[in-house]
C-alpha cells in the first residue's frame, strides 16, 4: 500500500506552532525549570533549550523509513512521552523549507530539543529502536536465528558513531574510528528489547565496533571478501585467537540480495577498542594487497592507519 506523505512538513514538525504565555517556536513549553544533576553530571534540566542531532546513513534515508519513524502519530506520542520536539531534514525527509537545518544533506538528520537531557536520551534510543525494528522486518529471517539481519551491524556502527560525535563531550571526531556500540549478535538483544532496559529481556551488550570496506573488481563491480575468511574459516579463527575480536563479512556468499547497504567487513570485540584496531590494522593490509594482486579497489579509497596518519601530521 501506498504511504501518504501529505503534509510532510507538518509531520516533520517545521509548521509554525501557535505563539502563546506558556509556548515558544519549538512547540515546547517556556516556563521556568528546575536544574536537576544526572549521573553524569550534566544538567538534566535547565532554563534553556538543549538539542541533540542524530544522523541516519545514507542508505536508510529513504522517505518509508521517514514515515516508519514518526508517520501516523509517532511523532507526537513520542514528542509527549519525551518532552521534546522533533525536526527531520536532509535527504529521504520531503521537508520543502531550505532554511532547517541539515536541509541540504545527502541522509536524514533529525533534530531533538528538550530542556531535559535525559529525556533527549532516552528519545534518541527510541528513534534508534526504530531503524534497528525497521532493518529487521525488512530484511528476511535469517536461517540461524541468533544471526542478526547483514545490514544490521553496519546500522549499529553509523548510530555509535552519530551518537559519539553528537555528544559535547567528544573531543575525538575522526572519521570511522573505533566506538562503543550495541552489540548485532545475538538477535535476542533486539528481538526481546523492552522499555525499561533488562526487566523482561537480556540488558544491551556493548562491544567496542568498526567497520571496514570491501573492495570492488575494477571489470565487473564484484565485492570481494572471502579471502579475508581464509580456507575453511582458518583466518576467523585467527582474529578470535589472535585479537580477540569477531568478524563478520557480509554480501559475498550469495546474501547480497539481503543487504540493504553495501557489503561490508564487521569488526567487533569485548575486549577493548585496542582489539579492534589492531585487527583492522591487519585486515587492511591483507585488503590491500588483495587489491593491489587482482585490481581491485575502494570507492572511498585506502583507510588510513593510525601510524600513516602521524607520518602525515609530521
Amino acid at each position: 500500500m501506498a504511504t501518504d506523505y501529505g503534509g510532510i512538513d507538518e509531520l516533520l514538525g517545521l509548521s509554525t506552532p501557535r505563539g502563546g504565555e506558556h509556548g515558544n517556536n519549538n512547540g515546547v513549553p517556556s516556563g521556568p525549570a528546575v536544574a536537576v544533576n544526572n549521573d553524569h553530571g550534566d544538567t538534566a534540566m535547565g532554563g534553556t533549550l538543549q538539542n541533540r542531532e542524530m544522523e541516519v546513513p545514507r542508505w536508510l534515508s529513504t522517505t518509508d523509513v521517514t514515515a516508519h519513524l514518526v508517520g501516523r502519530g509517532k511523532k507526537k506520542t513520542l514528542e509527549e512521552e519525551y518532552e521534546s520536539t522533533i525536526v527531520i531534514a536532509g535527504h529521504g525527509s520531503g521537508t520543502k523549507d531550505p532554511k532547517v537545518e541539515g536541509f541540504h544533506l545527502p541522509h536524514l538528520f533529525i533534530t531533538m530539543t528538550g530542556y531535559d537531557v535525559r529525556q533527549l536520551g532516552r528519545l534518541r534510543r527510541a528513534l534508534e529502536d526504530s531503524l534497528i525494528d525497521y532493518v529487521i522486518e525488512n530484511t528476511p529471517e535469517q536461517e540461524d536465528s541468533r544471526n542478526a539481519p547483514p545490514s544490521l551491524g553496519r546500522l549499529l556502527y553509523s548510530l555509535a558513531l552519530s551518537a559519539a560525535n553528537a555528544s559535547p563531550k567528544t573531543k575525538d571526531h575522526t572519521p570511522n574510528r573505533t566506538v562503543l556500540a550495541r552489540s548485532h549478535y545475538p538477535m535476542i538483544y533486539h528481538t526481546r528489547r523492552t522499555i525499561e532496559e533488562g526487566a523482561n529481556g537480556p540488558a544491551t551488550k556493548k562491544v567496542w565496533m568498526n567497520v571496514v570496506e570491501l573492495p570492488q573488481d575494477d571489470s565487473t563491480s564484484e565485492y570481494h571478501g572471502r579471502f579475508l575468511a581464509g580456507k575453511q574459516g582458518s583466518l576467523l579463527e585467527y582474529y578470535r585467537t589472535k585479537f580477540n575480536c569477531r568478524v563478520d563479512i557480509y554480501g559475498v556468499w550469495g546474501d547480497d540480495d539481503d543487504l540493504m547497504c553495501a557489503p561490508y567487513v564487521l569488526v567487533t570485540s569485548e575486549e577493548g577498542k585496542s582489539n579492534v584496531d589492531r585487527c583492522l590494522q591487519f585486515i587492511e593490509h591483507r585488503v590491500r594487497e588483495h587489491e593491489e594482486k587482482y585490481g581491485a579497489s575502494r570507492a572511498g579509497g585506502r583507510r588510513i592507519l593510525r601510524g600513516e596518519m602521524q607520518m602525515s601530521d609530521s
